[in-house]
């Protein structure tokens, strides 16, 4: 059995541009991959995505992709074995190497998608529909209804942040790693693994600047992007307390076991997962916790 975290987002349609309608650039896309097989991949120049319509859906139904991150021919991995050799994996033309998402939109602005290490994140997605289909859509991280409850509790009196971070996505703003990261350092590093903080041996009174606070919030909105990890220490000021929120484990997700794929093993049986998401979306609205559900962007307004 594989173990995948079902992760849920909200999305919505770009400002000044026209509506987002999943089905519609669904049924749109395979049209045109059909025609031209190629059509199905973008390569931005940094990554290389390709996507595949597995469903459109009608108005009660989600749409579903298949959303792949693929390695161009730098980027390849390679066979090696004891003896210490190194061979080339072999592949056909038009073939890569790849790593695959199942993503779930419904037309209530509801998208979620399952999630293991490397496989894409949905800006990927939106980066692809946006140059090749000319489609604006946004994907909103979507949290516990008590999370923003734990940030506001530790608003101005913040200890520490821990951060893990990939490679900045092409699209994601610079302007968040003004205080905490040096721009050309983060154009470097392919991934960057840092902590902020008072230190545990000087004065207890003494918290992380309103602008650095300001940075930590930033890159929480954009934790789909390229934050792989966080974790936020603070005083509650209510208890007086300090505390710790791990952002990633606050988001609303669920977790499932899937069997393997027949054709391929390390892959979950796609249909288990479209009609897990599908199931865990049905329970959540039912429980209320979509509704009441925070999105990231929210985030900024424990300002």
């Amino acid at each position: 059995m594989l173990k995948r975290k079902l992760v849920f987002h909200r999305w919505v349609s770009v400002g000044g541009r026209p509506a987002f309608d999943p089905r519609d650039v669904a049924a749109r896309l395979r049209s045109r991959v059909a025609a031209d097989g190629d059509f199905a991949v973008f390569d931005s120049g940094d990554a290389v995505t390709a996507v595949e319509v597995v469903q459109v859906g009608s108005e009660g139904d989600p749409t579903n992709f298949k959303l792949y991150a693929l390695r161009n021919a730098d980027n390849r991995p390679f066979k090696w074995d004891s003896t210490g050799s190194a061979r080339p994996i072999s592949f056909r033309p038009h073939e890569y190497p790849a790593d695959v998402s199942h993503v779930s939109i419904w037309p209530d602005g509801t998208c979620a998608q399952d999630y293991a290490k490397e496989v894409p994140r949905l800006s990927r997605l939106s980066l692809f529909l946006r140059r090749k289909m000319n489609a604006h859509v946004k994907f909103d991280a979507l949290y516990r209804e008590d999370m923003l409850t734990k940030l506001k509790s530790l608003q101005g009196q913040i200890r520490s942040v821990e951060v893990a971070m990939t490679k900045r996505h092409p699209d994601s703003s610079g302007g968040v790693f003004g205080t905490l990261i040096p721009e050309t350092f983060g154009e470097r590093a392919p991934s960057v693994r840092f902590t902020l903080g008072m230190g545990r041996y000087g004065p207890r009174n003494r918290y992380l600047d309103g602008e650095t606070e300001e940075q930590i919030f930033s890159l929480a909105e954009q934790a789909d992007d390229f934050v792989s990890n966080m974790i936020i220490r603070g005083r509650n000021s209510s208890t007086g307390r300090v505390e710790t929120v791990n952002l990633l484990q606050e988001r609303l997700q669920t977790e499932a076991n899937f069997s393997r794929s027949s054709d391929v093993p390390s892959l979950p049986n796609a249909a288990e997962v479209f009609r897990a998401l599908e199931q865990s979306y049905q329970v959540f609205q039912r429980d209320g916790k979509i509704a009441s559900a925070v999105q990231g962007q929210q985030m900024r307004g424990t300002k």
